[in-house]
């Protein structure tokens, strides 16, 4: 199975700055101030970021025995995970 999750860093530094960076993408990519601040009003409360161990501790949980990440850009993270 591959998830691919929003993931909240150990530290909030890093998730701060991966915020920065990701809008600054969005920026580069044609994105202006405005759907940037609309999108992340959206998703707020809705989309509430976990870590990284918790996501692979919850496939553990739901049997899977092995789980690796594959990709991560900024705080974006995509597990394969095998039963």
């Amino acid at each position: 199975m591959i998830l691919s999750e929003k993931i909240k860093a150990q530290h909030e530094a890093d998730d701060v700055l991966n915020t920065q960076l990701h809008h600054l993408f969005k920026k580069v990519n044609g994105y202006i101030e405005l759907e940037i601040s609309q999108k992340r009003t959206a998703l707020e409360n809705v989309l509430i970021p976990e870590t990284l161990a918790t996501h692979q501790n919850r496939l553990h949980q739901a049997g899977f025995q092995q789980t690796s990440v594959w990709f991560q850009c900024f705080n974006f993270s995509s597990i394969i995970a095998v039963k």
